[in-house]
C-alpha cells in the first residue's frame, strides 16, 4: 500500500457517510405551483402593509379593503395548490410550537379586549392617567350629560380624512358613555348625501345636536361647544337676538341676496329668537329688557340723538354689542371711540389677497389672539368694502408713573388685513400709510388690563359690555354666504355672538394642557448618549453574537 493510499484513509474516514434512505429527489414544481408559491410570498408581504395601514390610519378605510381582499385572494390561491404541503407542516413539531405560541398570544389579546370591554360598558371603573386629564371629559360636562332627563341625540357628520377625525370620534364616544338619555350617529359628510341634504349642512365636521324640536350645530367639535350644545337644547331656553333696522340696516326679514337668511337660519338652530327692532317709531328711544345681543349691520343713514343715547346708555349699563360698520355710512364714533375703537375712512382694497381677483373684496390674512378667532383658522373670511378700525388707549399714561401701560379699556384684534392693502379712496381721516389695517375688534369691558409692576387687576364683572366691531356689514348677507361660499364669514358671525352672550348661554371648560413633555439636556450630555446608542451597544451587540457563534462553531 503506498504511502498516498495511507494519507487518503483517514481523510476518507473522517468524511460523512451519505445515508442513501434520505435522498429526496427536488420536486418539480409546475409553472402554475410555482405562480401560487409567490402568491403566498405576496400574501405576506401584503398582510403586512395592511398591519401598515391601519396603524396609520387608524381606520379600515378604502384602501385597507383592497388591500385585503387582494390578500386573502393571494392567500387561497397558495392554499388551494399547496395544501398537501400545508398539511404536512402542519403536522410538525415546529408548526405545533408555533400554533401554541399564536393559541397564547390570542389568549392575551383575548383577555385584554374582554378587559376593555367590561371598561367600556362601566365608565366609573375606567381611569385617566395623564397628568391633565386629557382624555376625560371636564366634571362641568359629566354633570350636564348625567343629568339629562330628555332624549338627546347627536349627528356627526365627519371626514374620515380629517386630521381631527380620530380625536373628534373619541371625544363623541366619551359623551355617548356617560348617559343612556344621549346617542350619537356618524355619517360620511361626502357619502351620505341625503342626510347631509336633510340636515342642510355646508361643510365637514359639522356636528347636529337635537332633543325633540330643539336643534344646534357645533362646527368644531370641541368640549366646550359640544356641551353648550347640550345643555341649550335640553333646556330648550332661547336667547333674544335683535336687529336694528330703519337705517338702511342689514334686514333678518329679506329673503333676497342681501338677506340674512343663512345667518338667521343657523342663529335660530341655535336656539337663538331673532328679532328685529326698529326705533324711529318709538318716541323715547329703548332697548328691550330681553335683548341678550344688539345687532347694528351697516346702517347706511345716520341714527338719530335719541337713539344712539339710548344705544350708549344701554352698553354703559352692561348691554352686549355686534357694530357692523360701511363705508360712507355713519361711523358711530360717539360709540365706539369710548371704547378704543376708531373708524376712519375709506375701503380696504388688496389686490394680492383679494377673493377671485377682486381687489374691493379683501381676504382676512392675520387672525387675532382671541376666543372668537379660535374655530376660524381653517376657513377662508372675505370683508366686502370694509373700513378699517384703529384700536386706541381710552385713558392716558399715568404722568406718576412714567413708562406704566395705559389704564383704559384696550379693545382687542380679531381680523386684520395683508401688509400689502392699501385704502381706495383715502378720505380725510383715514389711517395713514398702507396695510395692515384692523377689520375687526372686540371689547372686553369685565376683563381690565395688568395694573403696574406687575399688581393684580380688579376682579371681572360679567355684567360688564362686550361688543364685537366690523368694519362691514356685508359679509353675513346671503350674497357671500351662499354666492360665493365664504362659510368663514358665517362662523366668524356666530362665532362672535356666542361669545357675545357667553355669560348666558355658554359654559367655560377650561383648557386642559397638551404640552410634550421634553428632555432637555446639554452638549455634553448629548455626546453620552450619542456614543452609547451609536457606540457602545452596537459594539456589545458585535461582540454577543460573536461569542454565540464560537461556543457553536
Amino acid at each position: 500500500m503506498s504511502d498516498e493510499t495511507t494519507q487518503q484513509e483517514p481523510e476518507r474516514a473522517r468524511r460523512p457517510l451519505a445515508d442513501p434512505r434520505l435522498a429526496v429527489e427536488a420536486e418539480q414544481l409546475s409553472p402554475v405551483e410555482q405562480v401560487a408559491m409567490w402568491a403566498g410570498w405576496l400574501a405576506a408581504l401584503g398582510l403586512l402593509v395592511l398591519l401598515a395601514i391601519v396603524a396609520v390610519t387608524t381606520s379600515f378605510g378604502l384602501t385597507a379593503k383592497i388591500v385585503a381582499g387582494v390578500t386573502v385572494a393571494l392567500a387561497v390561491f397558495f392554499v388551494l395548490m399547496h395544501w398537501q404541503r400545508v398539511v404536512a407542516a402542519a403536522g410538525t413539531r415546529r408548526a405545533r410550537l408555533g400554533t401554541n405560541s399564536v393559541v397564547f398570544v390570542l389568549f392575551i389579546l383575548g383577555a385584554l379586549v374582554l378587559v376593555n370591554v367590561i371598561v367600556a360598558r362601566r365608565p366609573h371603573l375606567r381611569k385617566d392617567l395623564t397628568e391633565s386629564q386629557r382624555f376625560s371629559l371636564a366634571e362641568q360636562s359629566e354633570e350636564i350629560v348625567r343629568g339629562l332627563e330628555e332624549e338627546v341625540t347627536v349627528l356627526a357628520f365627519l371626514d374620515p380624512r380629517s386630521p381631527t377625525y380620530g380625536e373628534t370620534r373619541n371625544r363623541l364616544r366619551e359623551y355617548n358613555m356617560l348617559s343612556p338619555k344621549l346617542s350619537v350617529e356618524h355619517h360620511d359628510f361626502y357619502l351620505d348625501v341625503e342626510e347631509v341634504k336633510e340636515h342642510n349642512i355646508m361643510q365637514p365636521g359639522t356636528i347636529v345636536v337635537k332633543s325633540g324640536e330643539n336643534e344646534e350645530k357645533v362646527y368644531d367639535g370641541s368640549e366646550e361647544d359640544l356641551t353648550s350644545a347640550i345643555l341649550a337644547v335640553s333646556t330648550g331656553e332661547k336667547t333674544n337676538i335683535y336687529f336694528l333696522i330703519g337705517h338702511g340696516e342689514v334686514n333678518p326679514d329679506d329673503t333676497g341676496p342681501d338677506g340674512i337668511r343663512t345667518l338667521k337660519g343657523e342663529l335660530e338652530a341655535q336656539q337663538y329668537a331673532v328679532k328685529t327692532l326698529n326705533l324711529l317709531v318709538e318716541s323715547e328711544p329703548e332697548i328691550p329688557g330681553d335683548c341678550a345681543v344688539l345687532v347694528i349691520a351697516g346702517p347706511t343713514q345716520p341714527l338719530r340723538d335719541a337713539e344712539m343715547q339710548a344705544i350708549t346708555s344701554w352698553a354703559e349699563q352692561g348691554g352686549n354689542l355686534l357694530v357692523a360698520l360701511e363705508p360712507g355710512g355713519p361711523d358711530l364714533s360717539e360709540l365706539l371711540e369710548p371704547w378704543g375703537i376708531v373708524p376712519k375712512s375709506g375701503a380696504v382694497a388688496d389686490a394680492r389677497y383679494g377673493i377671485y381677483g377682486r381687489k374691493e373684496v379683501p381676504m382676512v390674512t392675520n387672525l387675532g389672539s382671541h376666543q372668537i378667532t379660535k374655530p376660524l383658522g381653517r376657513f377662508a373670511i372675505a370683508l366686502p368694502t370694509v373700513r378699517p378700525l384703529e384700536l386706541i388707549d381710552t385713558m392716558p399714561e399715568d404722568p406718576s408713573t412714567p413708562g406704566a401701560p395705559p389704564q383704559g379699556k384696550q379693545a382687542q384684534l380679531l381680523l386684520e388685513s395683508s401688509p400689502e392693502a392699501s385704502l381706495e379712496p383715502a378720505g380725510e381721516g383715514s389711517a395713514a400709510g398702507g396695510g395692515p389695517f384692523v377689520l375687526a375688534a372686540a371689547v372686553d369691558a369685565g376683563r381690565q388690563p395688568p395694573n403696574p409692576y406687575g399688581m393684580q387687576p380688579p376682579e371681572e364683572d360679567e355684567d360688564a359690555l362686550r361688543m364685537v366691531v366690523v368694519g362691514d356689514g356685508e359679509f353675513m348677507t346671503d350674497r357671500y354666504l351662499r354666492e360665493h361660499g365664504l362659510i368663514g364669514n358665517l362662523v366668524f358671525a356666530l362665532a362672535s355672538i356666542n361669545w357675545l352672550v357667553e355669560n348666558e348661554k355658554l359654559i367655560s371648560i377650561p383648557p386642559k394642557d397638551e404640552m410634550p413633555d421634553l428632555l432637555t439636556m446639554n452638549e455634553s450630555q448629548q455626546k453620552v448618549v450619542w456614543v452609547i446608542t451609536v457606540g457602545i451597544v452596537p459594539i456589545l451587540i458585535g461582540i454577543a453574537g460573536f461569542a454565540v457563534w464560537w461556543r457553536r462553531r
